[in-house]
């Protein structure tokens, strides 16, 4: 759908001179997490690991269906002013890589794999080979938040069925539009669908292959479901934006997993991953403040509308002003509120 210019022209007097504050659309990399744990219950050197790695135990009593996780924090509080209201921030687009620090050790899967298609004790019924890696938010037990959960913090509590199924304090979790957090970690056991945020791709390995080492892995996406859309920005106004990394590639036996293919990721600890820039990265596009001076200059005029509908027409995320990914007059109706307020 095309927006013509003309149409709105009448409407541009009433704000042409209208001033804003601190409005600005910024897009910024971040080359390695300020935070990165491997969330697992037997781990004993939380946050000083040289590698972490993503595997599950689906179906497995006492066990996580998700039974590895990967935390990982950035600290956006210097590029996106923190504590402004999270009504102030709109996260447009964003990418995660993380890289592969063990050689052919799990097979590429870039679908996602429904509930349904894990067996008895995780024996997959899917046709597909091997497991995707998943990218979600994390949730947080009661009495424990994103502020007070640090790297060395204690990884969890009572088991809800020992040896170890439940206790975990951060979960990979879905988020509604209340804000709840879902705690996707036995999804399996508990049947439902968990749909990531992202699933991890690369261009260097077809699916169904053995992915070999130093392979990086990207998780894209477009916030377009409103509860991780809220749950972004109000983690930008807390000044640090996490994720939390799984698989459910089976694992058995020993410390860390034993046996099985999964993937293991370098850490920021990681000399190999500090001199070749393996540590996960994260590129976000994010507005801070009011999109009505759409361009950030400081002042509302007609250059806002002629950038908003160019972007509007290119089909740019940044003009789906009310974020659901798609573009109508709902975006227009909403960019024009914003314009002709104060």
């Amino acid at each position: 759908m095309r927006i013509q210019p003309t149409r709105l022209l009448p409407i541009i007097p009433l704000a042409m001179c209208a001033a804003s504050s601190n409005a600005q659309l910024i897009e910024t990399q971040y080359d390695a997490p300020s935070l990165d744990r491997w969330m697992y219950p037997f781990n004993g050197s939380p946050g000083t690991r040289f590698e972490m790695s993503v595997f599950g135990a689906p179906l497995l009593e006492g066990f996580d269906d998700h039974d590895a996780q990967v935390l990982l924090g950035f600290d956006t509080s210097t590029e996106f002013s923190p504590s402004l209201g999270a009504d102030q921030y709109r996260v447009h687009d964003i990418t995660v890589t993380v890289t592969v620090a063990n050689d052919s050790g799990f097979i590429y899967d870039d679908s996602y794999d429904d509930y349904t298609t894990y067996g008895v004790e995780g024996e997959p019924n899917d046709l597909d080979p091997g497991h995707p890696m998943n990218l979600f938010l994390p949730g947080y037990k009661p009495g424990i938040s994103q502020s007070t959960f640090l790297e060395n913090s204690s990884f969890g509590t009572v088991p809800e069925v020992a040896p170890a199924q439940g206790m975990r304090n951060v979960f990979a979790a879905i988020f509604d539009n209340d804000g709840f957090a879902q705690n996707i970690s036995n999804h399996v056991k508990e049947e439902f669908n968990a749909v990531p945020l992202a699933i991890g791709t690369t261009d260097l390995v077809n699916s169904g292959d053995l992915v070999p080492a130093d392979t990086t892995f990207s998780f894209t996406f477009t916030p377009c479901d409103e509860g991780a859309r809220d749950e972004l920005a109000r983690m930008l106004d807390r000044g640090e934006i996490r994720f939390i990394v799984s698989a459910m590639s089976p694992a058995s036996g020993g410390p860390g997993g034993g046996e099985g293919d999964y993937p293991v990721f370098y850490s920021k600890e990681n000399p190999i991953a500090q001199i070749f820039g393996y540590a996960a990265t994260l590129d976000i596009r994010a507005r801070v403040g009011s999109v009505g001076d759409y361009n950030g200059d400081g002042s509302k005029n007609f250059l806002d509308v002629s950038a908003f509908l160019a972007d509007f027409g290119n089909g740019d995320v940044a003009a789906d002003v009310n974020g659901d990914c798609s573009f109508n007059f709902l975006d227009v109706s909403g960019f024009l509120s914003e314009f002709s307020s104060n």
